[in-house]
């Protein structure tokens, strides 16, 4: 709407100046009446007409003239105004062309932005994917491990406690052969204990018989009949000691019986009869004394109910490790080891110490100087060994076992 105004003003300005030309060609009015004048200067008038009427001519001339460059004058300067009008527009269009463009060129930027922000938002997202997958990947490896591993610790738990289970059952049978040892041991002192009762009634009869038949039934006196009563006596309370007891304890009680009769015996006067019942007697209480069977040799090991280890510790190569074998507090005492109630024994392979029926897992090293400390878990053993056959344990003094 205002490019149509400003083209209408050269318009109206161009008209205005034809309307102003044209109003200066019409003819003029008529002159008015000049008064009559005398006929002589007639002459003279019309050449004061004429020149007037051609001044007018000019005058109407120069005034066209003046019309027409004014109208060219306008209209050229409304051509100018119309050219810098049309180059206003023009200017205010490339104006306008040049910020479309550049609204152009940032929508298009906006859009690429946009477009870039969409691109990196999946990236973003795909990213996120990725990264839960390798989790959900890691996760459940690790549950795989974790399951694996469980799975390993079950079947290692049952391989071990299978293997308990064998050990105990092994010690089970250990067991089981050692009571059959200590049954057997227990018969063998049974038929021991048997064997010296039965010793001291022998002896006592053999003194009964040997003190009655000293002499004829006729000179026997009576002080020589109650001996002989005390030596039946001593008899009968050899036969009904009870079987239970020690064989020192059988045949102690058989002497003691046997010297009673002796005792009596020599309590009356001495008569022939009567010394030679009572020599006969104090043979019986001699006899009696000596046992039938005694412990097994000194620091020699029992020959039967041995424990494998045991068998494994008394074997043992002792040119490294000297204090390996079998120990006990007294020589004595070696006779007892492994047996039905024995104590104070240690056992020392290179695996393991068995304090009685303790037994610890540790490996054995050489002693430095005659001393070494093995310890196992909190548990510490200290040992001292002053000679080949004597050793210290944790302050109790023993002495080597060997086989038979």
């Amino acid at each position: 709407m205002k490019r149509t105004h400003l083209l209408a003003l050269p318009v109206a300005l161009s008209l205005g100046l034809l309307l102003a030309a044209c109003d200066n060609n019409s003819t003029p009015p008529p002159a008015k009446p000049a008064a009559e004048a005398p006929a002589a200067p007639a002459a003279t008038a019309d050449a004061d007409k004429a020149a007037a009427e051609q001044k007018a001519a000019e005058e109407k001339a120069a005034a066209d003239k003046a019309a027409a460059d004014k109208a060219a004058a306008d209209k050229a300067a409304a051509d100018k105004a119309a050219a810098e009008a049309k180059a206003a527009e023009e200017k205010k269009a490339a104006e306008a062309a040049a910020k479309a463009e550049e609204e152009k060129k940032a929508a298009e930027a906006a859009a690429k932005a946009e477009e870039e922000k969409k691109a990196a938002e999946a990236a973003a997202a795909k990213a996120a994917e990725e990264k839960k997958a390798a989790e959900a990947a890691a996760a459940a490896k690790a549950a795989e491990e974790k399951k694996a591993a469980e799975a390993a610790a079950a079947a290692k738990a049952a391989e071990e406690k299978k293997a308990a289970e064998a050990a105990a059952a092994k010690a089970a049978e250990e067991k089981k052969a050692a009571e059959a040892a200590a049954a057997k041991a227990e018969a063998d002192k049974q038929a021991t204990l048997a064997a010296a009762a039965a010793k001291g009634k022998a002896d006592a009869e053999a003194a009964v018989a040997a003190a009655t038949a000293a002499v004829p039934a006729a000179d026997v006196s009576p002080t020589a009949q109650r001996g002989a009563a005390d030596a039946a006596a001593a008899v009968a309370a050899a036969e009904v000691a009870p079987a239970a007891a020690a064989p020192a304890s059988a045949e102690a009680k058989g002497a003691a019986d046997a010297a009673a009769a002796v005792a009596a015996a020599e309590t009356a006067p001495a008569t022939t009869a009567e010394s030679k019942g009572a020599a006969d007697a104090a043979e019986a209480v001699a006899a009696a004394d000596t046992p039938m069977m005694t412990t097994p040799a000194m620091g020699i090991l029992p020959a039967d109910g041995l424990k494998p280890d045991t068998r494994l510790a008394a074997n043992a190569d002792r040119s490294e490790i000297g204090y390996l074998g079998v120990w006990a507090p007294t020589y004595d005492a070696c006779g007892t080891v492994d047996q039905a109630g024995s104590t104070g024994f240690v056992v020392i392979t290179k695996i393991s110490v068995r304090q009685g029926s303790e037994i610890t897992l540790v490996d054995a090293v050489p002693a430095t100087n005659g001393k070494v400390s093995l310890k196992a878990g909190e548990k510490t053993i200290e040992i001292a060994q002053a000679g080949t056959d004597v050793l210290n344990v944790n302050g109790t003094d023993l002495v080597r076992c060997t086989t038979p």
